[in-house]
């Protein structure tokens, strides 16, 4: 039963990081405003869970995808990110992937409403 679970966090790190680098690509922004973005965006069907979007921007940012600086360093209140150049690189690749998972699911949906509701 893991493997389901790891399918499942490694496909939601793919729509974070995939939304994370769009977004910011539109210009710098920090975790609470990325939080809101992506809620907005999915018409608030989902909202990012802090416990996965931090350390996924910790992730990216190790990367090389983006950076971060302290809005105030001497007081860490929030921490900016910009989106980098291997960042906008990236994009196609996880368009691609996302693609991938999209048309996986949509397979699946198709089998589960022909063979369970008839239709």
């Amino acid at each position: 039963m893991r493997e389901k679970t790891d399918d499942q966090e490694t496909l939601m790190r793919l729509i974070i990081g995939l939304y994370i680098l769009k977004i910011l690509q539109q210009g710098p922004a920090h975790g609470n405003k990325l939080a809101t973005e992506i809620k907005r965006r999915t018409k608030d069907i989902y909202t990012p869970n802090t416990n996965a979007l931090y350390p996924l921007l910790r992730t990216m940012e190790e990367r090389g995808y983006i950076c971060g600086e302290w809005d105030n360093p001497v007081t860490r209140g929030k921490r900016v990110y910009t989106i980098k150049d291997a960042g906008v690189a990236r994009i196609p690749a996880l368009e691609s992937m996302m693609e991938d998972k999209l048309k996986q699911a949509e397979r699946w949906i198709t089998i589960l409403r022909t063979d369970l509701l008839g239709h």
